[in-house]
């Protein structure tokens, strides 16, 4: 079992392992900016990475039993188009951010605008 592993399965296992522990140890000391999701995205995502780099039988499975076929490809497309999902929400939480600074400027500029003029 041992000869069987390759050197790119223990460097991407330890690589998966590396961002496990540093996003824990952030979510535990509270850092700023460390949520719940970003923990959760963070185990799922390097924990699959993890698990698929000592068995990678286990995504020809799941392609099959999602009825993907024997193709592996299909779950890796399956999976950018995860991605692509996640990259679009993320722009859209963008712009409802920019549009709330913009606003909020606005209006302490029309708040300072005001007071200079009854000064």
């Amino acid at each position: 079992m041992i000869s069987d592993i390759s050197i790119y399965q223990i460097i991407l296992g330890t690589i998966s392992i590396f961002f496990l522990v540093q996003r824990s140890l952030r979510f535990i000391r509270k850092e700023r900016g460390q949520s719940l999701f970003k923990l959760l995205a963070t185990i799922i995502i390097w924990g699959s990475i993890f698990i698929f780099s000592f068995f990678p039988n286990i995504a020809h499975t799941i392609s099959r039993n999602l009825g993907l076929g024997e193709n592996l490809n299909t779950l890796i497309f399956s999976g950018f188009v995860f991605v692509f999902l996640l990259i679009f929400k993320l722009l859209d939480q963008i712009e409802k951010l920019e549009r709330n600074i913009s606003e909020i400027v606005r209006k302490e500029a029309l708040r300072e605008l005001n007071n200079l003029k009854n000064s």
